[in-house]
């Protein structure tokens, strides 16, 4: 433990005469102030209007006035502050440390676990979208992870994601549209996007091939960088002052409206500047998605790589909560899993990409529960009949005349009527009508009619007779299924651009009474979730997100291929107005295997306020 008497002492001894931003400390030659901070402390922040330093002998200390406090004893490095949070760096243990700050009661935080790299850096990332605290720790090699710290204000770490970015990273800070910035010695400035859901991509905005920068911050939306000698930088790598002299060692920087402060490793102090930002011409902020936390996550895939791709939702004929959720392993097979998430059954069935359900059909003189899945392997339709508890029994396979099978979803148009549409990559689409025969479902092609490029995702409007087919990077079709014509044709109704972003994936319909319905639709290029009304006009009424949800340790969705919804119950309370499912592309807290994510409709509904609608 650290005797508080001598740590005091030594503060007072180091500070002696050296009042902060007194004017016998300035600098005469430019014009600066000699802010000479705690012994050992390399990086700051400004907390409560007041000067924070974190130090390696010290610990947490705060300028008062014309002294420094010591409010945290320890030995820390590196620091990061957001409201009543700091974050920083405990030496004694090599362990990210996180510290509630109250001048009353300082509280250190659960240490973050050990890691498998030497922390060098670290910064903070407030989210709008989910009010949650993330962070981003690194080192020198190329190492870097995403935690997750608090939400609700409860402080609960958790590993969100590692993600490789450049050899000699130093320095990070994230802007405030999610865009996570890092600084090398070799070639400048990276960029990262930073939300939780997103991808592993990376941009180098400021090509500095070996330079001597050493500190980056972010305030108001610029960027400020410096180098060891004490020159300043803009976001376009532009010299834009040098208010500190040459030769000094600069390591760190800080900056608060119109004040630089900058640690200098020769002389062991930090300095104060005067500083006059430039003005950024405003740009219009990236309209915020709601989010909606995921409520339950399904077991995840056997393998690595892009692996589950489309759900459908079996309801429960008497028990809503002992409904299931099919999905396809597009590698070999169909899953099914408990409304829990976990997994129930596997039938190796092949390659099948889309699988769909109709329930209550009545085929062969019984009434029966189907599903039918497009198989890649073979050009097929996989079809499996679903008993009343839920267990898949595999049917004998059906062919197509397609040659490259993709998508696919069934039509019901009356009790005893089953139709499958089916398409592939050319854009060709099959109607194939399943009647039943020698105890099984036989298929016959019933009409071909086409799109000019690769559709997918499709769901028909079987009280409506309408077909709905996304073209993915172009729209969303509509076809009047009461037209019997040999060559279809449909009509484009929502085309992709502002907030449908291509490619264009799955595609269900929620029926929430006789007059009103929604078309759910899958916006892979900016991993959100649209509504529309699903009669002409066509209205779009609103999009979200399926995000973090951290009391139970799930990460949202993205990169969604396919999804599907319900009207009816599935459970009791938050279930019992139905609920959707999607794929998600990108598993994380932490990196996993691809999964399924599914959230309540009422969830959607109060978010979106529907009910006004």
């Amino acid at each position: 433990m650290i005797n508080q008497k001598y740590v005091m002492a030594l503060a007072f001894a180091t500070l002696f005469s050296c009042q902060l931003a007194a004017q016998d400390n300035r600098d005469p030659q430019q014009g600066r102030t000699i802010l000479q901070g705690p012994v050992a402390a390399s990086e700051m922040a400004i907390w409560e209007q007041r000067a924070l330093f974190a130090s390696e002998r010290l610990g947490l200390v705060l300028a008062d006035k014309q002294q420094l406090n010591v409010i945290v004893p320890g030995q820390f490095e590196y620091l990061a502050v957001y409201n009543n949070i700091a974050l920083t760096y405990d030496t004694q243990v090599d362990q990210v440390q996180g510290i509630k700050l109250n001048l009353n009661n300082m509280q250190r935080l659960s240490l973050l676990p050990k890691r498998a790299f030497q922390v060098e850096w670290l910064c903070l990332q407030p989210r709008r979208a989910d009010n949650n605290l993330y962070a981003w720790i690194g080192d020198d090699a190329g190492h870097s992870e995403q935690w997750l710290l608090s939400s609700g204000g409860q402080w609960q770490p958790q590993l969100v994601r590692s993600l490789a970015v450049s050899m000699g990273a130093l320095k990070c800070a994230v802007d405030d549209n999610e865009q996570l910035h890092v600084l090398d010695n070799h070639q400048g400035l990276w960029r990262y996007p930073a939300a939780p859901h997103m991808a592993d991509e990376s941009e180098l905005v400021v090509s500095m091939p070996n330079n001597e920068l050493s500190g980056l911050t972010i305030k108001a939306g610029q960027i400020t960088m410096i180098d060891e000698s004490g020159q300043v930088f803009d976001t376009q790598g532009d010299k834009v002052a040098a208010p500190f002299k040459d030769g000094q060692a600069f390591e760190s920087l800080y900056v608060a409206e119109t004040q630089l402060w900058a640690y200098s490793d020769d002389k062991d102090q930090f300095y104060q500047a005067q500083w006059q930002p430039k003005k950024i011409k405003a740009t219009n902020a990236t309209a915020q998605i709601k989010e909606i936390p995921t409520a339950v996550e399904s077991d995840i895939s056997d393998r690595a790589g892009d692996t589950m791709d489309d759900p459908a939702i079996w309801v429960h004929p008497t028990m809503p909560e002992k409904s299931r959720v099919l999905g396809t392993n597009k590698r070999w097979g169909l899953l099914s899993f408990s409304m829990q998430g976990e997994q129930l059954q596997a039938i190796a069935a092949g390659r099948v990409n889309n699988v769909d359900i109709r329930q209550q059909v009545l085929l062969g003189g019984e009434y029966r529960d189907i599903a039918v899945a497009s198989n890649r392997d073979r050009n097929s339709l996989s079809i499996f009949s679903i008993d009343a508890q839920g267990s898949l029994t595999q049917l004998p396979e059906q062919t197509t005349t397609l040659t490259d099978i993709y998508g696919l979803c069934m039509y019901q148009p009356n009790e005893g009527e089953l139709h499958v549409f089916a398409n592939e990559k050319s854009g060709l689409v099959s109607q194939i009508e399943l009647k039943w025969q020698d105890n099984h479902l036989k298929a016959t092609e019933v009409r071909q009619f086409s799109v000019p490029s690769q559709p997918e995702g499709c769901v028909v409007d079987d009280v409506n007779n309408k077909l709905f087919l996304g073209e993915e990077n172009v729209g969303i079709w509509a076809f009047n299924l009461d037209d019997k014509s040999a060559n279809l044709s449909g009509k484009m109704i929502i085309k992709a651009g502002e907030a449908l972003v291509a490619d264009i994936e799955g595609i269900s319909l929620y029926q929430a009474d006789s007059e009103t319905g929604y078309l759910v639709v899958s916006s892979q290029g900016n991993d959100s979730y649209l509504l529309y009304n699903s009669t002409a006009p066509y209205a779009y009424i609103d999009r979200f997100r399926i995000g973090v949800n951290a009391s139970l340790g799930y990460d949202g969705s993205a990169e969604t291929d396919g999804l599907d919804v319900t009207s009816s119950s599935v459970g009791r309370g938050a279930w019992s107005q139905g609920m959707m499912v999607v794929q998600d592309g990108r598993n994380r807290m932490p990196d996993q295997n691809q999964n399924f994510k599914w959230v309540p409709w009422s969830a959607i509904s109060q978010t979106l306020q529907l009910n006004k609608e």
